[in-house]
């Protein structure tokens, strides 16, 4: 049996991979100093959110400033823009729930997380989806996107306050303890500080020049 034809096939796919080793990477995009100094703007605002005596209304406004900064002009911005404001959402959600009294308006409060948190997983994944195809560095990517383990904490916060609705409505006490211990055993799943998060990012993703 000839064997020409087979290490044709073989030369000329070998041929391909050479050149295609040959040729350049391609190259990876970087933020405009107009994007990069407007996303550094939701790292300062935030910051305000580390303080030891926790964010004031002045904050949460100034953050919710920085969010609507990000305009709708830009694709990639807009899309983090409507991440931002969801994180906003969830913690406002938070806030409530942790305020709420009585049965029928803690039930309520529990559904606002769920639904704040169903909103930002989607809203973030979205981002994410739009940061990735802008085909930016990595470390930037990494700064600009969501870790899976930050999305794996909304889906367990979601999932326990999921799990204190339907103690509330069944008014189990003891199912409501369990719900809130499984809540309170959630850790934070980026341990960096804000200020260290905006320097990492200025780091990442400073244009070039």
């Amino acid at each position: 049996m000839s064997h020409t034809a087979p290490m044709r096939r073989l030369s000329i796919a070998l041929t391909v991979a050479l050149a295609c080793l040959a040729l350049p990477a391609a190259a990876r995009a970087a933020l405009t100093p107009s994007q990069f100094t407007k996303i550094d703007g939701i790292y300062a605002a935030f910051g305000a959110f580390d303080d030891a005596d926790g964010a004031t209304a002045a904050d949460r406004r100034a953050a919710r400033a920085a969010c609507r900064a990000l305009g709708t002009s830009d694709a990639m911005l807009s899309a983090l823009r409507r991440a931002c404001n969801t994180q906003l959402d969830v913690g406002q959600a938070l806030g409530r729930a942790a305020r709420c009294r009585g049965r029928t308006a803690c039930i309520v409060a529990v559904r606002r997380v769920q639904r704040a948190a169903n909103a930002y997983l989607a809203r973030s994944r979205a981002a994410d989806r739009v940061v990735r195809a802008a085909r930016l560095g990595a470390a930037c990517q990494r700064e600009l996107t969501r870790s899976p383990r930050e999305l794996r904490y909304v889906v367990r916060l979601r999932d326990g306050f999921a799990e204190l609705e339907r103690a509330l409505r069944a008014r189990s006490a003891a199912r409501a303890r369990r719900a809130q211990r499984r809540l309170d055993a959630l850790r934070p799943p980026d341990s960096r500080s804000a200020a260290r998060q905006r320097a990492d990012y200025r780091a990442a993703c400073a244009p070039p020049g």
